[in-house]
């Protein structure tokens, strides 16, 4: 949520309400609501002034927010970074990933978004257990002499390689909607 809206919510103002008093336009005050980026200049020390604050104190909020979020931001990454250990533990992708969110899980953010990528690593590695299970008894009878065990895991494991570059490039455009699954397990 904005910082601005916040303060403003809390002061029992509305959007014209502050506009009219600060001497700020409307479009103004709706722009650094929407965008929430750190006013300057006289901005600042009109809407300081009209909050009784310090324009520092007011500023200093803003980059407390800022560098709150870009903690999310490095949770996030992490927890999709630590499900490439799959390349060399068994069942890595589940279990750092699971330990990382979980002791992180008091960010809302952090807990939506790092839900969504462990339950996509459960559903993916329940599928491809299924499929090593099934290959044995039947494709490889149809087509003997073929390693459809060794090709079906690479072809997995490289599934799952792009799944986590198109999820780390959705993660430095701040776009969290991706890994949204019809169906949950967590």
């Amino acid at each position: 949520m904005s910082i601005l809206k916040t303060i403003r919510e809390q002061e029992g103002y509305t959007q014209s309400d502050l506009a009219t008093k600060t001497g700020l336009s409307l479009r103004t005050i709706q722009r650094l609501e929407n965008t929430n980026k750190v006013p300057k200049g006289y901005t600042l020390t009109a809407l300081a002034e009209e909050f009784k604050m310090e324009p520092s104190a007011l500023q200093a909020k803003y980059l407390n927010t800022k560098r709150s979020r870009d903690s999310e931001i490095s949770t996030i990454r992490m927890i999709n970074l630590s499900v490439l250990s799959f390349l060399g533990i068994p069942f890595g992708n589940l279990i750092f990933p699971i330990i990382i969110w979980r002791d992180n899980r008091d960010s809302q953010l952090v807990d939506e978004v790092g839900r969504r990528i462990v339950n996509f690593q459960i559903l993916f590695t329940l599928c491809l257990s299924v499929l090593l299970i099934l290959i044995p008894f039947t494709v490889s009878r149809l087509l003997p002499g073929i390693p459809l065990i060794l090709i079906l895991a690479l072809l997995a494991y490289l599934f799952n390689i792009i799944v986590i570059i198109r999820t780390a490039i959705k993660i430095q455009q701040q776009d969290f909607d991706f890994l949204n699954l019809p169906f949950r397990l967590i």
